[in-house]
């Protein structure tokens, strides 16, 4: 797809028709298991479709039994989890099908079918199929790959053809790995199956043989598919993760400036190696892992959470600390070993006491980054919404309107739009209104804005906008166009993770 970024750039730093639909900040886990093709994005609303699909022993079904059934504080559960597949080592040219239901009467009325097979530029033409005794679809899909069989292209000789069930697809995968292209051409033929099979409509995807994926391009692939989401994790891969592998992936999710929370979990001794390393890059999650208890998948916690956040309600924006999490281990239960993943920004589940109980819960909520990075969880996740928000906004705006003018009228328009994001913003707490400004701050608003009492406005209402106008030359086309260009500084809506006090006797 082509990158939304070539029509809205939003960069982050701390210092009429609604027609775009809007980004959902669910969790998107990246698996190695073929039970998944690649080259598509599959989302499930409840964890039993998962398990339906995944298998109900399969980790992917455990992360998300784990994942719906969290509730927020604000009594809300993730809606939606999505799965992309990581091409691990080195596959065939696959055609995916679409997954709209697909007619056994139909299909087996065809006594002689065929089917237009394009291995790279070479039209194959595959029949008569004889389908007319098949018991259910995937004895369809057998015979099929049996008429397949016959061709002497070395890309269809060792083929085959399979049909999912839980996802309605025909999927025929190709002979030779590592390389090639294939593909169901569409015929006028009476005979022809390719619509009905699914191999051959607007929603079937092309998937080329290719070696083997690292992680990071991976991530990189999926999000390319589909951006519907705000946080990933990865699948135990069947070749554990070192620590050059998850400085990868951090440094590709610093690369995409606030767009995703990347989360993992690795042990306490680890930290001390991994933390200088992956330090500087931004939206990163550490977590520890026990080294003594069954993988509790401590990870997704703050996935969880912000999958949970309905930004559309007042008073949405979450702490992210002092959230607890009843099935997960405890790692951190003294203060020498807190003060070390602190040192670390490391997030744990640790317990303390209150009136001789334990009380367990996670903790501080931190990412990795650097000084101009927001490194608070809630810093960083209120920010993607609203960064995302702006987005959808403003190529809604692009789309509705005949024409967005250059000029004072197109300023205005864009104001008008983006004031219902901003009244949102300070009814769920992503703005901080009458916030306190140190003389530091002001002098800062005043510079990067040239307003010298935009500072006054930001602690009374929480932000400060402008649009301007520009000239760029688009470094595809090389030609000069015209850009809007918003500057929007507001509070960020802090969260309060000490409370101290002071008890006087009388």
């Amino acid at each position: 797809m082509i990158s939304q970024s070539r029509y809205v750039k939003i960069i982050t730093g701390v210092g009429a028709a609604q027609t775009v639909p809007e980004r959902k900040l669910i969790l998107r886990v990246v698996t190695q298991n073929p039970v998944i093709p690649p080259g598509i994005i599959i989302e499930f609303s409840a964890e039993s479709a998962v398990g339906s699909f995944f298998g109900q022993n399969s980790e992917e079904y455990a992360r998300a039994l784990a994942y719906f059934t969290f509730i927020s504080k604000s009594i809300k559960s993730p809606a939606l989890i999505s799965y992309a597949r990581w091409v691990n080592q080195s596959i065939a040219p696959t055609v995916v099908g679409d997954s709209f239901p697909k007619s056994l009467t139909a299909l087996a009325a065809f006594t002689a079918g065929t089917l237009t097979i394009m291995s790279g530029a070479n039209a194959i033409s595959i029949g008569p199929i004889n389908l007319s005794g098949a018991a259910n679809l995937t004895a369809v899909a057998a015979l099929i790959q049996t008429a397949v069989r016959v061709s002497t292209d070395s890309q269809l000789t060792a083929a085959t053809v399979t049909y999912n069930t839980n996802t309605n697809q025909f999927v025929l995968t190709g002979s030779v790995v590592g390389a090639g292209v294939i593909s169901v051409a569409p015929s006028t033929l009476a005979t022809d199956i390719s619509t009905l099979t699914g191999l051959a409509t607007g929603s079937t995807v092309l998937v080329k043989g290719q070696t083997a994926d690292t992680a990071d391009v991976a991530i990189s692939k999926s999000a390319s598919l589909s951006n519907n989401f705000g946080s990933f994790v990865y699948v135990t891969p069947t070749t554990p993760f070192v620590n050059a592998d998850l400085v990868a992936i951090a440094a590709w999710n610093a690369s995409q400036n606030n767009m995703y929370m990347y989360s993992l979990a690795t042990t306490l001794t680890n930290m001390g190696t991994l933390f200088p390393l992956i330090q500087g890059y931004s939206g990163t999650a550490i977590n520890v892992l026990s080294t003594t208890a069954p993988n509790d998948f401590i990870e997704q916690s703050p996935c969880e959470i912000l999958a949970s956040t309905d930004y559309s309600q007042p008073n949405s924006a979450q702490n992210y600390m002092f959230y607890q999490f009843p099935n997960r281990n405890t790692t951190v239960s003294d203060d020498p070993t807190a003060n070390i993943a602190d040192s670390f920004r490391a997030n744990y589940i640790g317990v303390t006491q209150s009136a001789g109980a334990p009380l367990a819960f996670y903790q501080r909520g931190l990412l990795c980054g650097g000084p101009l990075d927001a490194v608070d969880m809630n810093i960083y996740a209120n920010e993607m919404w609203l960064k995302s928000t702006m987005a959808t906004t403003s190529l809604g705006l692009l789309m509705a309107v005949p024409t967005l003018p250059a000029n004072p009228t197109g300023g205005g328009m864009l104001l008008g739009v983006y004031q219902d994001v901003m009244t949102q913003a300070q009814a769920n707490g992503v703005f901080s209104e009458g916030a306190t400004l140190t003389a530091v701050q002001q002098q800062f608003i005043s510079q990067v804005t040239g307003d010298k009492n935009a500072w006054r406005q930001i602690q009374t209402i929480g932000y400060w906008i402008n649009i301007t106008f520009s000239s760029y030359t688009n470094p595809n086309t090389g030609l000069v166009e015209k850009q809007a260009v918003y500057r929007l500084v507001y509070a960020k809506g802090d969260a309060v993770r000490l409370i101290t006090g002071s008890d006087t006797l009388i």
